[in-house]
């Protein structure tokens, strides 16, 4: 400083005004564009909360009520049931147990939702402001937000997720440390012995233990942060507690880092079309056979059947993953979806079921019967298995209710289960001489879906979880002589260009002789 002075000092006259003018003008600039900044208007709250209270009545209310009571008009179909905002209590946050959320926390559930609820993401419907007045809105239902200031959890320093520290999770995981096992499963798909003791949490919903692999249905996001962040926090009205008091913050890694390790963090990528893969020799009745590792494995989401009375809004089986091989004579399918509990039908409940579904035939064009168990101009040929019979039977089908069984059957299946998953291998020779049947044409696109039904949950006909159409397609291998005629064509070739150079040369001396003459 006393340099720089030094030299000012050194400055002609006008030079030190010039400068002294320009230091003052940009002080003033700074204090000026502050205060403009200061008195910058903002929209006022009771604007803010009207604006919010619009989009509320208009886009909420019909599933959390005009009062914020969860009771809206469309909540008796929901599972969960929409939140009820009077209490203040929330199950996603980023604060300490039994705190309310931040605003970040409720702007970042109303924009991406809850996935795996009905709870849908406003981001792109909405703008950031409308979904922030939203949550300021939703705020004013309870008095919790005027009275308590909630703090961010603090977020102990992450650890990476080597080896040694998902061994130690596994470890926390199934040990008395956290007991999650009980809830959640050897497996982690939410089978625990006491998963099935449960009844309802304090928001009057069924509980079910979180199926820990299938990250993409978690509430509050998929990723080893948001796994770590249910753990640091609980989920407030819950059986899930907080394990803050606990573990400590690397164990917490560790767990998150083990559960971040079952699955990844979205489903595979959905293909419109399953390619079964040929084999030679008999198709494998062994799900762990080398042929089926090798074949691609296809996922499927499923979604409540409610387009027909009754309707189911929230289904119990949410996807199925599937792989196809077949051989000259027959097609074979294995099919894997998770259910918690095992269900037989015991004393007239419902049990737990699968079907495939194909068009009774193939149409020339690309119409396909209706997707819920076909319609009266496109009838529909039903592989349905259920844990009751433990048998696939073939049905068909000309809309929901018709379905009978055929009086020939065709279609051949053993099922498994184990650690909340079921596995079906299910089988058909490719052409039968039924007409009721489908027929499986090689190099055709042939129309596919599936459904299933959980029998804890009470479902069977109606109720139950659908897919739509997809394909299967059965590709006609090339033969081998239809390759033999590559490496015939390059020895050809090789020999015309040696000809051909040989004749070349072979004319060159009596050129130059006639030249020379």
């Amino acid at each position: 400083m006393k340099d720089l002075m030094a030299t000012r000092e050194r400055w002609p006259r006008w030079t030190r005004l010039i400068f002294t003018v320009l230091v003052l003008l940009v002080l003033w600039l700074l204090a000026n564009s502050g205060a403009a900044r200061a008195t910058e208007p903002k929209a006022p709250a009771s604007q803010t909360i009207s604006e919010g209270q619009a989009i509320y009545e208009q886009r909420c209310a019909a599933c959390h009520g005009l009062e914020g009571d969860g009771a809206g008009s469309a909540a008796v179909n929901l599972d969960p049931r929409p939140r009820d905002f009077r209490r203040g209590w929330y199950k996603i946050r980023t604060t300490a147990s039994g705190q309310l959320p931040t605003d970040e926390d409720l702007f970042q559930a109303i924009a991406r939702g809850l996935p795996g609820t009905t709870m849908p993401g406003w981001e792109g419907l909405l703008s950031g402001e409308e979904i922030r007045a939203v949550a300021e809105y939703i705020k004013g239902f309870s008095q919790r937000f005027s009275r308590e200031t909630p703090a961010l959890a603090e977020v102990g320093p992450k650890v990476d997720a080597g080896p040694e520290s998902i061994a130690r999770g596994t470890e926390i995981f199934s040990g008395p440390e956290a007991e999650c096992i009980k809830c959640h499963g050897l497996a982690g798909r939410g089978d625990g012995p006491s998963a099935d003791e449960l009844t309802e949490d304090s928001f009057g919903d069924t509980i079910v233990p979180a199926d820990l692999t299938m990250p993409w249905l978690f509430r509050g996001g998929p990723t080893v942060d948001d796994i770590y962040m249910r753990l640091k926090t609980g989920l407030t009205g819950s059986p899930m507690p907080s394990y803050a008091q606990v573990l400590s913050d690397e164990e917490l890694w560790h767990l998150a880092n083990y559960v971040d390790s079952l699955a990844p963090d979205a489903p595979l990528e959905r293909q419109a079309v399953i390619t079964a893969v040929r084999v030679e020799g008999n198709l494998p009745t062994d799900a762990n056979a080398e042929a089926w590792l090798d074949a691609t494995d296809y996922y499927y989401p499923l979604v409540g059947q409610i387009m027909r009375e009754p309707r189911n809004f929230t289904p119990s089986i949410k996807g199925v993953w599937i792989r196809a091989l077949y051989n000259e004579r027959e097609l074979a399918l294995l099919v894997k979806w998770h259910d918690r509990f095992e269900d037989n039908g015991a004393e007239g409940e419902a049990a737990d079921a699968l079907a495939i579904q194909f068009p009774a035939e193939l149409a020339e064009s690309d119409e396909r019967p209706y997707f819920v168990f076909g319609d009266a101009a496109n009838p529909v040929n039903l592989w349905v298995w259920d844990a009751a019979s433990q048998m696939v039977e073939e049905r068909n089908s000309r809309g929901l209710g018709t379905d009978a069984a055929q009086a020939n059957q065709n279609v051949q299946g053993t099922a498994s289960f184990a650690d909340g998953e079921y596995t079906l291998i299910v089988r058909r020779t490719l052409n039968t001489s039924d007409s009721e049947d489908i027929q499986f044409v090689l190099n055709h696109f042939i129309p596919i879906a599936f459904m299933a039904w959980d029998g804890w949950r009470g479902e069977e006909g109606a109720i139950g979880a659908v897919s739509s159409w997809y394909l299967i397609y059965l590709e006609q291998p090339v033969p081998l002589i239809t390759y033999a005629w590559i490496p015939v064509a390059v020895v050809v070739t090789v020999m015309l260009e040696g000809w051909i150079v040989w004749a070349v040369r072979r004319k060159q001396p009596g050129e130059q002789f006639e030249e020379s003459t």
